[in-house]
């Protein structure tokens, strides 16, 4: 994972959310990897990512390939996306979250990786994220 100094700049990709709108980031995602000829996570120093962008954000950072990501996207959101109740989207979001990710922790990303989400019931926002140090020395906020 990279290490952060003030003499090496930090190269950080920040992905947005929008549900099935990470059908276009994945194409510009391919477009860059395809320019870079290697890993995404092997370029960037932190990935951070919000709703869908954070479930891209963290399959990056786990070193699957944006077409791997393509792929989970094209036979999964679709599926998903039909269903018309908020519970019973996020039902099936976390089935298969739990099917793709399965025991990942962060511990097992390849560089460090940020999910911006909001907690709605205090409506505060929450970051989860690989290490401390991306804490800029604190240990968090409540």
């Amino acid at each position: 994972m990279a290490e952060f100094s003030a003499e090496k700049p930090c190269r950080i990709l920040s992905l947005d959310g929008g549900g099935a709108k990470g059908f276009y980031t994945l194409g510009v995602l391919r477009e860059i990897e395809g320019m870079i000829k290697c890993p995404l996570y092997e370029k960037f120093d932190l990935i951070f990512g919000t709703s869908t962008g954070g479930i891209i954000a963290a399959l990056l950072a786990l070193g699957k390939s944006v077409k791997e990501i393509s792929e989970l996207y094209e036979s999964h959101v679709p599926t998903v996306m039909q269903r018309k109740k908020r519970a019973d989207k996020s039902a099936a979001l976390a089935a298969l979250g739990d099917e793709v990710f399965k025991d990942a922790m962060f511990t097992d990303m390849k560089t460090g990786v940020g999910i911006v989400t909001t907690r709605w019931v205090i409506e505060r926002p929450m970051i989860f994220k690989t290490s401390i140090e991306q804490a800029h020395g604190r240990m968090g906020t409540s």
